[in-house]
């Protein structure tokens, strides 16, 4: 049974990896609607990550993202984020119920929250998840991915 209409998260979710499966499968748990703020291209060109150069185009990370949601029969949106602050305007406009967020990314839903209040509009129940480890106890990370290969 889920708990919410709609829930929210984000990232770039670059080379898809077991904690990039776990997020989405949170998200299932609590929702069959799925909207995911999915960094861009054009974004990472004007906020450069770790060994940018080895990031997967957006039209490949979506893919990975709809695959996955695909096979657990849930209703996918993908919101592409090319600017700063996109996903926040998203997030406190929209008719979502939930927003699931990591350590890295909850002061990010505590601001959409603070902007929902300020429109009159329900906050977001804000879901905290952890970070999935590696065999050597660091948070699996797409850098580290990238890094290695």
């Amino acid at each position: 049974m889920t708990k919410f209409k709609s829930v929210g998260l984000g990232g770039t979710f670059d080379h898809f990896h077991l904690g990039h499966a776990l997020f989405l499968d949170i998200s299932c748990y609590y929702s069959n609607q799925i909207h995911v703020g999915l960094i861009s291209d054009k974004y990472l060109d004007n906020h450069p990550k770790k060994v940018r150069k080895k990031i997967q185009k957006y039209s490949k990370r979506a893919l990975s993202i709809s695959k996955h949601i695909k096979l657990r029969k849930r209703i996918l949106t993908v919101v592409k984020i090319d600017s700063l602050g996109k996903d926040v305007k998203y997030a406190s406009e929209s008719d979502l119920e939930a927003i699931i967020v990591s350590q890295e990314t909850y002061s990010g839903a505590l601001q959409i929250n603070a902007i929902r209040k300020s429109i009159k509009k329900k906050p977001l129940t804000i879901l905290l998840i952890p970070f999935v480890v590696s065999e050597e106890r660091k948070k699996l990370s797409s850098t580290q991915i990238r890094e290695q290969n």
